[in-house]
């Protein structure tokens, strides 16, 4: 299985994933956005240290998933290797190690992402707005069975 525990090895090739894939989650919002790169973020750092983490590696490390109790707080992939299975099989993966049900935050406008949580049996519990660099934003609230 090319799913593992996430080890602080990992971190270079774990912040790499994040920084590219980051601003994609707003591929459908509009305006300006400027994102901290991982390293220098204390808040995301602070809760990538609280999180459970898992690793796709496969010749090189492809994605990420993470959860906190039952909340999902992470899912990245290289966007070069979106569309080979790596975020479903990473959610799978989590999803197993839950002891109940799962939830999520996502852009609601992050329709790609909702596609995937929804094809494991993810649907929309709740949606609420945020302020995020001077843009309101909604947000879904995702809950697993």
């Amino acid at each position: 299985m090319p799913i593992r525990k996430y080890n602080d090895d990992d971190f270079e090739a774990l912040q790499n994933i994040y920084n590219i894939a980051r601003p994609d989650e707003f591929y459908a919002e509009q305006g300006c956005f400027n994102f901290i790169p991982l390293a220098d973020d204390e808040y995301i750092m602070f809760m990538l240290g609280e999180s459970e983490v898992f690793v796709y590696e496969q010749g090189g490390i492809f994605g990420f998933c993470g959860f906190t109790g039952n909340r999902i707080n992470w899912l990245f992939v290289d966007p070069s290797r979106r569309g080979y299975g790596v975020g479903y099989k990473l959610l799978q993966y989590v999803l197993n190690k839950l002891e109940k049900g799962a939830t999520l935050s996502v852009w609601k406008s992050n329709q790609r992402a909702q596609s995937l949580y929804k094809k494991l049996g993810f649907r929309i519990d709740d949606e609420f707005q945020v302020g995020f660099q001077g843009h309101k934003i909604m947000v879904n609230t995702m809950v697993y069975p």
